[in-house]
């Protein structure tokens, strides 16, 4: 699936509500999947969007379910994951059948746990293993991803106790696969609050025992952050051999302990390539998102006024250059001063944007011009692509 199109043409978002199976696969061969979530947070759904002729066009309100759900993707598939307050289970799809659950399996240790397991992330190495992040529990699910029961799925587990806090759980939250390695990122919040060093903890994906990433004095084999909360997916750039993660810091108090952080994948050395700035000087804001294109083009979500007793629509989009960290303002007026959800990067280098009004933003990354808005009746929150 192309998604790059034509700037000579004037795209207009088609909408398409259907929902039968024949309708969709005629339709929507496949190309992006959203996760989409209701303005009060009542509930949430998935959406197709393919690009076909020089048209977007648009599934919407697929299988819904509650708000906090998140999504993975690999090759053909993606990963539906319903969070801690929708389910705590994982659903497969396919993209080019998007309503029809290949499968769905909890990832709770005991069906009548108290303690919710809250997955946050699949991050799939093969078809027959993936790597579950339960931001709730100490223990990664190692998982057969072409399991055909449930008593198939789980083949294995990770234990990053060592990482857990005073409450007791490291609050693992995302990963990413880079020459064999898989990359996990902790916050390790105590009740919310980043107040301890974060880490990302590195295991070699053929054995699944941990790397000592060699950080003197470090109780732990991982790799010490100087950002902190990470709340968005790691990105691998294969061009520059990185890791690049982005942290939030605390909405909650005035400590500005966020930014984008650089880890090299071969030495693990880290360099912070933004920092969010401080109470008194902080020109870009929290930083709630990032995509990376290259080690010299990168795009981040600032907001200004993002804590708990400001707005949350005063959300912008920037350019980054990683190697030099200049910062510019992309000067498109749909993307700044308004409510940005999360950033994704298709397979042909343009910037997904999603925001909390309804709609979807395609960037055209080459030039900073906006190529289509796209209607997704509820607001989007994330965007996975297929292959």
């Amino acid at each position: 699936m192309n998604f790059k199109l034509t700037l000579s043409v004037l795209l207009l978002p088609l909408l398409v509500a259907c929902t039968e199976t024949d309708e969709i696969n005629s339709t929507i061969p496949g190309g992006a999947a959203v996760a989409t979530t209701a303005s009060d947070f009542s509930s949430g759904s998935h959406a197709i969007v393919s690009e076909k002729d020089s048209v977007f066009e648009s599934v919407n309100n697929i299988l819904p379910t509650g708000s906090d759900i998140t999504l993975a993707a690999s090759g053909e598939f993606f990963y539906r994951i319903e969070k801690a307050f929708a389910g705590n289970n994982i659903s497969k799809f396919s993209f080019a059948d998007p309503q029809t659950v290949i499968w769905q399996y909890s990832v709770k240790d005991d069906p009548q746990e108290a303690v919710l397991s809250n997955p946050t992330d699949i991050v799939v190495l093969n078809e027959q293993k993936a790597y579950v992040m339960r931001y709730g529990k100490p223990v990664v699910w190692i998982v057969n991803p072409s399991a055909t029961t449930e008593a198939e799925f789980k083949i294995g587990e990770i234990d990053l106790s060592a990482y857990s806090d005073s409450d007791g759980v490291p609050e693992m939250y995302s990963g990413v696969i880079a020459d064999g390695k898989l990359f996990i990122s902790i916050q390790r919040l105590n009740n919310f609050s980043p107040s301890e060093i974060a880490y990302v903890a590195v295991f070699d994906t053929a054995t699944d025992a941990e790397i000592e990433t060699n950080y003197p004095g470090d109780l732990v084999k991982g790799i010490p952050l100087e950002i902190r909360n990470m709340n968005n997916d790691m990105v691998f750039v294969a061009s520059d051999n990185a890791v690049y993660i982005q942290g939030v810091g605390s909405f909650a108090s005035t400590e500005y302990t966020g930014g984008i952080e650089r880890i090299d994948v071969a030495s693990f050395e880290t360099s912070l390539v933004l920092d969010d700035g401080t109470e008194a000087d902080h020109p870009n804001g929290r930083i709630t998102s990032l995509a990376v294109v290259s080690a010299t083009e990168a795009y981040f979500i600032g907001c200004a006024d993002c804590d708990f007793s400001g707005s949350f629509s005063d959300y912008s989009l920037y350019r980054l250059n990683p190697a030099t960290g200049d910062v510019e303002a992309v000067a498109i007026t749909e993307l700044q001063n308004t409510a940005l959800n999360d950033l994704s990067l298709s397979p042909s280098g343009d910037l997904w944007v999603s925001s909390g009004n309804a709609t979807l933003y395609v960037m055209n990354t080459a030039d900073q011009s906006l190529i289509a808005s796209i209607d997704t009746q509820l607001n989007p929150a994330q965007v996975v692509f297929g292959e």
